[in-house]
């Protein structure tokens, strides 16, 4: 199996904790981590800003490049005339901080050749009166100050935000931004710099992947190598292609088409939409049809994406179904049609219902609906219940928020609009590089666009398989700078965020066509070929058979049985780096004995049964196999 491919650091770092307590350790959320941004550029279009004698701009790692930081960071120049200069994003946005457990972490290298330590003003501001926009009269402006030594390599600086100190008479004196009650926006972090009496005429300092932990900021072997994968994870591959109802046996098949053909290839997922109507009358009728169990029969899980609205009205239209409809009973005979079709079918279909409702852009959203989350919930619990009602029990259904909240308002919160656990039986989310704003679609990396979402699902429903639903990235414009990080390149640094920040995720779905940009994974050769080198060359990404084999001598499979034929007893060899369960039966199913092996064990077994042929069931985290055991 193939291993995580992460880029090695070529020089040690040395982590400054300061009063790190010890919890959980979580990503939760990116402030700037400079990837894909092009090179030379001073402007960052997040927010940034700068005063005082200090300049930005984007540049290359001046040491290596390494797993988490990556070959582009912030550079900042000051010069010192004024004594002092600033680094700074205006973020204004909600997100659910802890001060009592998280941490604001940034990675800094201060070069020796600057002679003088680094003396940082850290400050957050808070949004105590919720009027979007930082007020010193009524908005508390929480500081640190910390000294960061020269030093060769990078420093990740980690500071817990209950270190820091209330630096103004303004707002209520409490760290308390959060989605939950209310509490306030995050408005900005700034980083100042103070002349010291010896410093020099100027000084270089370069600042990378600032972000917020859950706890500390969790690492691999050192602090510039991404966290490690557990040995069970995965991460199933799916497509979505825009094809006709009959005809969707088209969408594995062209997606499997652009790679080398190989029996252990398959996509496990292959995704499509449906809205409620579609002959341009506001009436629910739209139901699937065979090209589902065309699906199913083929090898692949269906994922319908099916959407409360009606074509040939605008999306916001009076006329689109709205939350309180579907409560008040008004598509009953809809949904009991949609529930016995769905029972017709012989397999699992996921349905991904009224999904990106965080977003501002369907009649399903939150935000159009008097930004009542339980409303959302409340509808989406009776959807489910009218389909299983009438017998529609196969489906598993996904719950399915955008990878950010727009607008972000504290009542927009997806937590807010859970359904509960007996309703949802997937969390997924959506991902797309570089679609906003249309005019200059900004550049971000994989990391940046899922640290919040994944943090939030992940926490709070833990339970629930994670499935990135849709994920594409454009190509880059003709007039964009040589300098650019191409789709490639983004797609090969997602693989391996992938498999490290973000390893519970189960599926990932590509969404294969074009809607206001290339989202083909085919619009560029560079990207088909980056597609598979890091996904399609990788059985993380797939349902790989176990290779097991019979007879006298173990070889190199993943699991191997030996003596077989025996006498009742043998070995049971697991050379994979996953654990296997192993249950052994008789031909009626009768159990005969079970053993759980740990990756790279072996098991001596000896059973007292009569000559026959008994059935070895093998079944490690997602792969499963029957071995036939002959006893003489």
């Amino acid at each position: 199996m193939n291993v995580l491919r992460f880029v090695l650091a070529y020089y040690l770092s040395v982590a400054i904790l300061l009063s790190v307590p010890v919890y959980s350790q979580s990503l939760k959320s990116i402030i700037y981590d400079f990837e894909g941004f092009d090179l030379n550029s001073s402007f960052l279009p997040e927010g940034d800003y700068n005063y005082g004698d200090l300049v930005h701009s984007v540049a290359a790692n001046p040491l290596s490049p390494s797993g988490i930081l990556g070959d582009r960071v912030l550079q900042m120049k000051i010069n010192w005339n004024a004594g002092y200069g600033a680094f700074g994003r205006g973020i204004s946005r909600y997100i659910e901080l802890n001060a009592s457990k998280d941490i604001l972490n940034f990675y800094f290298y201060n070069p020796p050749s600057n002679g003088q330590p680094a003396v940082c003003n850290l400050k957050i501001a808070d949004d105590d009166n919720q009027s979007n926009a930082y007020e010193s009269n009524s908005d508390d402006n929480w500081e640190k100050q910390i000294t960061i030594h020269t030093s060769p390599n990078w420093q990740l600086i980690s500071v817990p935000l209950n270190d820091f100190s209330d630096g103004n008479s303004g707002g209520n004196g409490v760290f308390d931004i959060a989605y939950s009650q209310n509490k306030g926006m995050l408005l900005l972090l700034e980083f100042r710099f103070n002349k010291n009496s010896t410093s020099p005429p100027l000084a270089t300092y370069y600042l990378d992947m600032i972000c917020i932990s859950d706890g500390q900021l969790p690492t691999g072997t050192t602090i510039l190598d991404l966290p490690a994968r557990n040995a069970t994870d995965y991460c199933l591959l799916g497509a979505h292609r825009n094809e006709l109802p009959g005809e969707y046996f088209k969408i594995p098949e062209h997606f499997e088409g652009m790679f080398p053909a190989t029996p252990v290839r398959k996509i496990k997922y292959a995704h499509t939409y449906m809205p409620w109507g579609t002959n341009g009358t506001a009436n629910g009728h739209a139901l699937p049809g065979i090209g589902l169990q065309t699906l199913i029969n083929n090898g692949y899980t269906p994922i319908l994406t099916w959407e409360p609205r009606f074509n040939g009205f605008g999306m916001l239209d009076l006329q689109q179904p709205s939350l309180d409809d579907i409560i008040n009973g008004n598509f009953n005979s809809y949904l009991d049609n949609f529930g016995d079709k769905m029972k017709t079918y012989t397999d699992t279909i996921i349905v991904r219902l009224m999904h990106e409702f965080d977003g501002d852009w369907y009649p399903w959203s939150i935000s159009q609906n008097n930004y009542d989350g339980a409303k959302f919930a409340l509808a989406f619990k009776t959807i489910v219940q009218r389909v299983r009602s009438r017998g529609g029990t196969k489906i598993k259904w996904m719950w399915c928020p955008n990878n950010y909240s727009s607008p972000s308002a504290w009542n927009n919160w997806i937590v807010s609009a859970y359904p509960g656990d007996n309703y949802v039986d997937i969390v997924g989310t959506d991902v797309y590089n570089a679609h906003y704003p249309l005019s200059i679609p900004w550049w971000r990396s994989f990391r940046w666009q899922t640290a919040e979402v994944y943090y939030y699902v992940t926490t709070h429903f833990p339970n629930k398989p994670l499935f990135i639903c849709e994920m594409a990235s454009r190509e880059r414009y003709s007039n964009e700078p040589a300098t650019s990080e191409s789709k490639g390149e983004w797609l090969d640094k997602t693989d391996k965020e992938l498999q490290s920040f973000f390893s519970k995720s189960r599926a990932l779905i590509f969404f294969d066509e074009n809607k206001n940009f290339q989202w083909h994974v085919n619009s560029s050769p560079e990207a088909l070929q980056s597609l598979q080198d890091n996904f399609w060359n990788d059985d993380y990404y797939f349902e790989i058979p176990l290779h097991t084999g019979i007879g006298n001598t173990p070889t190199d499979k993943d699991i191997w049985v030996y003596p077989n034929p025996s006498q009742g007893e043998f070995k049971i060899k697991n050379k994979s780096t996953e654990k296997a369960d192993v249950t052994i039966t008789d031909v009626l199913g009768k159990l005969i004995c079970k053993k759980n092996l740990s990756p790279g064990s072996a098991v001596d077994v000896r059973v007292q049964v009569s000559a026959g042929l008994y059935f070895i069931h093998i079944s490690l985290e997602n792969r499963n196999e029957i071995i036939k055991m002959v006893v003489e």
